[in-house]
């Protein structure tokens, strides 16, 4: 098996027949650098093929100086494809294990986890519990690193925050600027997130209004009579 992982495979992009091609001795890359194809004994050769795909073998010296020297000829570039089956093999690991990993994550998520999510992907937040967990689950498996970087943004809370509050009309978006009533407070949600944690009393403040809490008030003290 591991002399599969050794292959590349080059495939024309349009045909699946072709006569003999031949790909020449040097070619220029896009920066003027001249490229040779040379032997194992250093001296210049040529390469042919009469197929419209072929196999060369990482193990075998001679085809590796002509996987190296062919992968950037302008030719390749244009009209092939350039598949190394062990770095296909390798990130079709990783993309199976992030995701698998994604799902796991995305089942664990309470039902608060679940709708800040929902709220950060604008998905419709009215929808079930259930149904949101179905679709980020399969957000997860689809495309676990757009997932990932979402629930564990460490900023989520106040990005869910800034959702909320354009919501309630306690910030305003205008003009691609967010508004605090007639204060500008940034042209992106980064700008944003400094201004609250600028800002914490105005952040509490909004915070009480999103969960329909009056504000705390400091208690007056009574004057003691003569």
């Amino acid at each position: 098996m591991e002399i599969t992982k050794n292959l590349i495979v080059y495939k024309h992009k349009k045909f699946s027949r072709i006569s003999n091609f031949n790909f020449g001795t040097q070619y220029k890359d896009n920066t003027g650098k001249l490229h040779q194809l040379k032997d194992v004994n250093g001296l210049e050769q040529q390469f042919v093929t009469s197929s419209a795909s072929f196999i060369l073998n990482k193990a075998i010296e001679k085809d590796t100086l002509t996987d190296e020297w062919l992968k950037n000829h302008p030719e390749i570039i244009a009209h092939w494809t350039r598949t190394d089956l062990q770095q296909k093999e390798e990130q079709e690991t990783k993309e199976t294990l992030d995701s698998a990993q994604a799902i796991i994550e995305a089942a664990k998520m309470n039902v608060k986890d679940v709708v800040d999510f929902a709220k950060l992907s604008k998905m419709n937040t009215r929808s079930n519990t259930e149904v949101l967990r179905a679709k980020i689950i399969k957000m997860a498996q689809d495309d676990p690193e757009q997932f990932m970087s979402v629930h564990f943004d460490p900023e989520k809370d106040y990005r869910v925050f800034i959702v909320d509050a354009l919501k309630s009309k306690n910030l305003t978006y205008k003009n691609s600027t967010f508004m605090y009533g007639k204060e500008a407070i940034g042209t992106n949600e980064e700008q944003v997130i400094v201004w609250l944690k600028e800002h914490k009393d105005i952040f509490a403040l909004i915070k009480h209004e999103l969960r329909g809490e009056e504000p705390k008030k400091t208690s007056k003290k009574t004057k003691v009579k003569a």
